[in-house]
């Protein structure tokens, strides 16, 4: 008897370990989620990282990846991407109609090589649909990429030894000895920023692309209170070519008076890109052919300090630059914004729409192919809660059960405490 009693008890906590496991497997949480490899590399390496799916079905997504195309080189990624410049795009649907749709795998990888960086972050956004076109999730991180100092110095050389032309006169280095100039570098910005309470000079490292290249570097010393201007003047070897790179330094104590961000910058039915943060000062956008002007909203973060636009409006066919100057409350801080606006001509816009047209054409034959399968869904809908009752029933017969199993588990040690109590009772005797 003995044995049967523990047979049932341990049945019984099988049982209660299959339900707790089950449990547990249907609160986990469903959603997006990003791998990466090691991310602190040496420049000339690369690197990857991989979108996955858990415990979530999606039939459509929508992905956009921002880096710095100076200093990192996009390498591979899905057939179904796009580069341009420091953008990625990667769209992908079910031509199904979500029988093919993908979940609990790696979604996409990219695969990219450093070039020649201290710090560098990847920003991702992503959006996720179902079959039924709504969307399962929003997403949106990063990845910082550090160089291993280790290697710096080797790969610096190997780089110095490539072919520069002899007029180039552009930095591919510039750095502070202290913390806090913005935006991050590149080449192609000449324009920086600096703040600061007490500093009087300010160590600054400038390498060239060409190192044969002259370098004078001005106003780094002896700062006031006010705006300060340090000037990097870097001129070709051959003398043909000279690019001035400034940082503008403010000396205050009010630091709040100094602001000169941008909260908001957006214009009317048009996308910029990147996506406006207040320290990315630069910006592209893509017009039809019929746009001669913007509606800009620019708003700064400080309520008393001055914004000026500075272009917008009859916009030529080509490119086109709008300039939002920010002076901050104190009156000298001063912050630009430029946003280069793309006209397309006639033939382009007939281009960009035939596009469209076929982009249309194929959500519409997604949204066909979901109405058809409607009632299948609806079916197997019926299906899943009919076996929720089914479910719903075994959890109450499993209930009765283990309490049937428990009572007579209890009934069996009282009787064998008591036939062992008479059995005592009669040897005493």
């Amino acid at each position: 008897m003995k044995k049967i009693i523990i047979f049932l008890i341990i049945l019984l906590m099988l049982i209660n370990i299959s339900i707790i496991t089950l449990a547990v497997e249907n609160e986990k949480q469903d959603g997006v989620y990003l791998q990466t490899t090691n991310t602190e590399i040496k420049n000339g390496e690369e690197f990857s990282f991989t979108i996955n799916l858990a415990n979530i079905d999606v039939a459509a997504f929508d992905i956009q990846i921002y880096f710095n195309n100076e200093l990192l080189e996009y390498v591979s990624g899905p057939e179904n991407t796009n580069v341009s410049g420091s953008k990625i795009i990667t769209v992908w649907y079910d031509e199904t109609g979500g029988e093919h749709s993908k979940q609990n795998c790696e979604l996409v990888k990219y695969t990219f090589k450093a070039k020649e960086i201290e710090t560098e972050y990847i920003a991702i956004q992503g959006e996720f649909y179902n079959a039924e076109g709504v969307q399962v999730q929003g997403f949106t991180d990063g990845i910082e990429i550090i160089a291993n100092e280790e290697a710096q110095t080797e790969t610096i050389e190997i780089s110095e030894e490539s072919e520069v032309t002899s007029n180039n006169s552009r930095l591919k280095n510039l750095r502070l000895n202290h913390e806090g100039m913005t935006p991050v570098f590149s080449p192609d910005i000449t324009e920086y920023y600096f703040l600061t309470e007490d500093l009087s000079a300010l160590e600054v490292t400038a390498i060239p692309e060409n190192t044969n290249a002259n370098i004078t570097i001005s106003g780094n010393t002896n700062f006031k209170e006010g705006l300060n201007t340090i000037v990097i003047e870097v001129s070709s070897p051959d003398k043909t070519s000279k690019t001035q790179y400034t940082i503008s330094v403010t000396k205050t104590k009010d630091l709040e008076k100094a602001n000169a961000n941008l909260e908001t910058l957006a214009i009317e039915n048009v996308t910029i890109e990147p996506e406006f943060t207040n320290d990315i000062y630069q910006y592209h956008a893509i017009v039809s052919n019929t746009t001669e002007n913007l509606n800009i909203l620019a708003i700064p973060e400080r309520q008393n300090a001055k914004v000026e636009v500075i272009g917008g409006e009859n916009l030529q066919y080509g490119n086109n630059t709008v300039n939002i100057q920010v002076v901050a409350e104190n009156g000298y801080t001063i912050k630009q914004y430029k946003v280069s606006v793309y006209r397309r001509n006639e033939e382009e816009q007939k281009i960009a729409d035939e596009e469209q047209k076929v982009n249309i054409q194929k959500l519409n034959a997604i949204l066909e192919e979901q109405e058809e399968g409607e009632e299948e869904q609806n079916s197997s809908k019926n299906s899943i809660i009919e076996n929720i009752e089914e479910n719903l029933w075994f959890v109450i017969i499993y209930i009765i059960f283990s309490i049937i199993i428990i009572v007579f588990v209890i009934y069996r040690i009282k009787k064998e405490k008591m036939d062992k109590n008479k059995k005592n009772q009669k040897k005493s005797k």
